[in-house]
């Protein structure tokens, strides 16, 4: 990206960190060390060659290190100090666009894959019940540019919480049969499960406390309230 041609620091810093795709690569690191193919996978979009070479540039500025996995083959990327001056950024971003992106949302930018993953880091590892906890989301309206996988799994017990594509084997809980986009409006806060449209679009199977214990674990309430985000590892977050 050209330069601005100015020394303001915003300027400068602009041109490091507003490129396309820098700052959602800096969001991802966020949340922790990660490996190449981990943020393939979280910026399904963004091609292989370009991560690399944006990788390249934020170590080069001081932005991230990148060290050799000490077991098997590939490299580890993190947040350097350098790094971590820009969590408060990413989650200024956050909110600003909280508060006043949800009416330019389009439909091609709501993906179940990236959804229970963004779900899964918001989630208090304090809260994760001892025993298994299985809830199966069944997504219509899945946009064709996205995964045709329709089915997916969100496996809690403590300390962890997996998102499985496949059927892990076990009894499921709570199944959540649920237009794609209406569940992401509900999980961001923008529309209630109160709401007419939820009402119509969300449709929970299971024991009525099952149910209710799925809600308070995905962070789903009755009324539309401003969500916010933890831009950070698991330990971050508070019950």
């Amino acid at each position: 990206m050209p330069g601005y041609g100015q020394f303001c620091p915003v300027a400068k810093t602009c041109e490091l960190f507003a490129e396309r795709w820098t700052p959602l690569i800096v969001r991802e690191l966020c949340c922790g060390p990660a490996q190449f193919n981990d943020l393939r996978r979280r910026l399904p979009l963004m091609s292989k060659t370009l991560l690399a070479q944006r990788l390249r540039d934020l170590e080069h500025h001081g932005v991230i290190s990148i060290t050799t996995k000490p077991n098997g083959p590939g490299n580890v990327y993190a947040l350097t100090p350098a790094g971590e001056d820009f969590r408060p950024i990413i989650a200024a971003l956050g909110l600003w666009g909280q508060r006043h992106t949800q009416n330019i949302l389009k439909p091609e930018d709501f993906d179940p894959h990236f959804l229970l993953v963004s779900v899964r880091s918001q989630i208090a590892r304090s809260t994760l019940p001892a025993q298994r906890f299985v809830i199966r989301f069944d997504f219509s309206n899945i946009p064709a540019s996205r995964t045709a996988r329709r089915s997916w799994w969100l496996v809690f017990m403590h300390p962890h919480i997996d998102v499985c594509m496949k059927d892990p084997g076990h009894p499921v809980d709570v199944a959540i049969g649920a237009d794609l986009e209406t569940f992401t409006r509900v999980w961001m806060g923008y529309v209630g499960l109160a709401d007419d449209v939820a009402q119509r679009g969300i449709a929970f199977e299971g024991a009525p406390d099952a149910a209710e214990r799925a809600k308070a674990l995905l962070g789903l309430f009755d009324r539309p309230r401003e969500k916010r985000f933890v831009f950070g590892p698991p330990e971050m977050l508070e019950a």
